[in-house]
């Protein structure tokens, strides 16, 4: 039977409708970093605190800085976690620190470099601070050099916002707003397996060096890379042989996962497997897209012992493979971790002719760099656009979207690209 191929755009919609959110789970600041904020966040208390300085100085009263220099008596220190107690009484001052809490009566901080101290002529023990005096050289300006308090945010307000991808920043912030541990979204499992009885794990040698027929299974550790930069949690499987004893035998491990993804046996031939299980024992959502590279693409929910499980079959090229992870499992990743979904592209300027396209929507390897006498994005499509070629997919910094049935395409065209790197 030949089967319709659907959009990706509709493909994108029918995977993010089918994938359940995770649910929140408490982690401490120090393991929050790149999860994802499962609600708003609410600041415990204000900061600063108080009127605190922000520089080194002295803080006096600008009313007694009519006329300058003039020396005022030096009564005491403010220092940072030990606040002056007392209020500031007119013709005196106090020495503050960065991040000292400003005494009442006090309403100006002059920086110590522009100030002398000297001794009360009246006293001779230049080291008791109460009988110095400082001598002020600047008249200032009221509330310079003061961090008022609340200036950066009070008791209640919304630090963080569910939905953000938590960095050191974010997490900073919440610790200064009294927070010591969050409510993120679980990371989602995500199970990954190549099919292939070709393939082998990386590091081992192949069966018959002199007349070598095997390849190293390189799509999984890709895919669990790139799911884990996405905010999964990866397991992978070893290759599975192309025999239904040894699918089964895989798919019988499997315990505990929120999502499987299995690369190869999507297409047609006697040795798919994966699609022909899909058909006859699954529930299967949609197969093959109109799309290039990457058609042979399945999604449904797959009947394993442990009960059914929302699946993915991506084909077996890496490139194929490598594209729908960047589309598809990034799009059921941010379902099932409640972020909205979508593929972010940025217009550049096309340095290429390129012929009318078909009806399939395509994604082209290349190169972007910006043209600074132009301030525009530069796109240059690889020379080959092979879905077996892998170090070309590894090196490309950009995806072109070609859009089914485009008419041909122009140098100085402008193109929607998907930024890799």
């Amino acid at each position: 039977m030949n089967t319709p191929l659907i959009p990706v755009h509709d493909a994108v919609s029918r995977i993010i409708d089918a994938m359940p959110v995770m649910t929140g789970e408490r982690v401490d600041l120090y393991q929050a970093n790149g999860r994802i904020l499962a609600e708003d966040m609410h600041a415990l208390l204000t900061n600063p605190p108080a009127d605190q300085s922000a520089m080194d100085g002295f803080a006096v009263s600008h009313h007694d800085l009519a006329e300058t220099p003039v020396a005022l008596r030096l009564i005491g220190e403010s220092a940072a976690g030990h606040p002056w107690p007392h209020a500031l009484a007119s013709g005196t001052a106090i020495r503050i620190s960065t991040g000292a809490n400003l005494p009442d009566g006090a309403d100006t901080i002059i920086i110590q470099e522009n100030t002398q101290l000297a001794t009360d002529p009246d006293n001779a023990d230049p080291d008791n601070a109460d009988q110095m005096s400082v001598v002020i050289l600047d008249n200032g300006k009221p509330g310079r050099f003061i961090r008022r308090k609340g200036q950066d945010f009070y008791k209640g307000d919304v630090l963080v916002s569910a939905g953000t991808k938590l960095d050191g920043r974010m997490i900073g912030l919440l610790a200064a707003g009294g927070h010591h541990t969050l409510i993120t979204r679980k990371k989602p499992v995500i199970v990954i397996g190549s099919t292939g009885s070709e393939l082998i794990e990386p590091g081992q040698q192949p069966v018959d060096a002199a007349h070598p027929a095997q390849i190293m299974s390189s799509n999984t550790v890709m895919i669990a890379n790139m799911v884990t930069d996405m905010g999964g949690h990866a397991i992978t499987l070893p290759p599975i042989a192309d025999q239904n004893d040894a699918l089964e035998t895989a798919l019988s491990g499997i315990t505990d996962a929120d999502l499987l993804i299995l690369t190869g046996g999507a297409s047609v031939g006697r040795h798919d497997l994966v699609s022909a299980r899909m058909k006859n024992r699954d529930t299967l959502n949609f197969w093959r897209i109109a799309m290039r590279p990457g058609k042979p693409m399945i999604f449904g929910q797959m009947d394993i012992a442990s009960g059914l499980i929302p699946f993915l079959g991506l084909p077996g090229n890496p490139v194929s493979s490598g594209v729908c992870t960047l589309i598809f499992v990034r799009a059921a990743i941010d379902a099932m971790l409640g972020l909205s979904t979508g593929i972010m592209t940025r217009k550049a300027v096309l340095a290429a002719t390129i012929p009318e396209n078909d009806e399939r929507e395509e994604y082209m390897r290349g190169m972007i760099s910006h043209d600074a006498m132009i301030g525009q994005d530069i796109f240059t499509p690889l020379s080959s656009q092979d879905s077996g070629k892998l170090m070309d997919f590894a090196h490309a910094n950009a995806l072109m979207i070609r859009p089914a049935h485009a008419a041909v395409m122009n140098t100085g065209d402008l193109v929607d690209v998907i930024i890799l790197k």
